[in-house]
C-alpha cells in the first residue's frame, strides 16, 4: 500500500465566497489517526483575512485557539492570508491523538469577498482506511 492512500479526507469548509464574513467550519473527528493536515485553498482574495486558525476541543465543539496554528501579522508561515496570496494554498500539519484534543476545526473570517476551502488530510491510522467510506471519499481510483 502506498502511504497516500491509507488516508481519510475530511471536508473542514467547503468551497464558499465569503463576504466580510466568518465561515461556518466543519468539525474534524480525528479518532484513530495520530496527523492531521488542513489544506486551506484560496481563489479571490479580496481583502485580507482578520481571523485565521485552528481550535481543538474535547467534544464536538466548544473550541480553543491552538496558539500554534493562529495566524497573525501580514508575513510568515503563520500571516493572515492577504491579496497577494490569491490562487495560494496554505498547509498546516500537527500531531493529534494522545498529544490533542480529539475534534478539530479551521476557523476562517475575511476582510472582502474571499473564495476558500478547507480540505483535511488524516493519516497515520491506528487501523488501515481500506473502503471509500473509511477514506471519507466518494471515489478513489488507484494505480
Amino acid at each position: 500500500m502506498i502511504n497516500l492512500q491509507a488516508v481519510k479526507h475530511v471536508v473542514g469548509l467547503a468551497p464558499i465566497s465569503l463576504n466580510s464574513a466568518a465561515a461556518t467550519p466543519l468539525t474534524v473527528d480525528t479518532l484513530g489517526f495520530s496527523y492531521a493536515l488542513a489544506i486551506v485553498t484560496f481563489g479571490v482574495i479580496g481583502g485580507a483575512a482578520t481571523v485565521f486558525k485552528i481550535q481543538e476541543s474535547a467534544t464536538d465543539f466548544s473550541g480553543a485557539d491552538i496558539t500554534a496554528y493562529l495566524g497573525v501579522g501580514s508575513t510568515g508561515n503563520l500571516r493572515l492570508p492577504q491579496t497577494a496570496d490569491a490562487g495560494g494554498v496554505f498547509v498546516y500539519g500537527l500531531p493529534v491523538g494522545g498529544i490533542r484534543k480529539r475534534y478539530l476545526q479551521f476557523l476562517i473570517t475575511t476582510g472582502a469577498t474571499t473564495l476558500v476551502s478547507v480540505n483535511w488530510v488524516l493519516g497515520r491510522a491506528n487501523q488501515m482506511p481500506d473502503t471509500n467510506t473509511e477514506r471519507g471519499v466518494v471515489a478513489a481510483v488507484f494505480s
